[in-house]
């Protein structure tokens, strides 16, 4: 092996990134979150033991998935925003006689168009 054995155990600091190279259903959402890229980025750029190509490569593309994860967590969160706003503020039509349209008309707009 050509790396320290403790950076891919359970609670090392690199074990999630693998597991998301390698068994990426296993990840939670709550396990994407708790995940610090740039940190983990810095682990592989700068490693405590020399490295082996092809580890670092599983790492990296690790970190791309986890990275994917969380633009699609933050996509569905954003676009759930978004109908929530559009359903909040929707303008309902009211079916009223032309009579009652112009009265409210004239109470809620008039004024705009009365100030010169």
């Amino acid at each position: 092996m050509f790396y320290s054995q403790y950076i891919l155990t359970r609670r090392g600091p690199l074990s999630r990134i693998w597991l998301a190279a390698h068994m990426q259903n296993k990840l939670t959402k709550t396990m994407v979150f708790s995940i610090d890229l740039v940190k983990a980025c810095e682990k592989i750029i700068a490693p405590e033991a020399p490295m082996a190509l092809r580890l670092t490569s599983n790492l990296l593309l690790g970190v791309v998935r986890v990275y994917l994860r969380k633009a699609k967590y933050l996509l569905s969160d954003c676009s759930d925003a978004v109908s929530r706003i559009k359903l909040a503020f929707k303008i309902s039509t009211v079916i009223c006689s032309p009579r009652k349209q112009h009265l409210y008309w004239l109470l809620h707009f008039a004024a705009f168009f009365t100030e010169s």
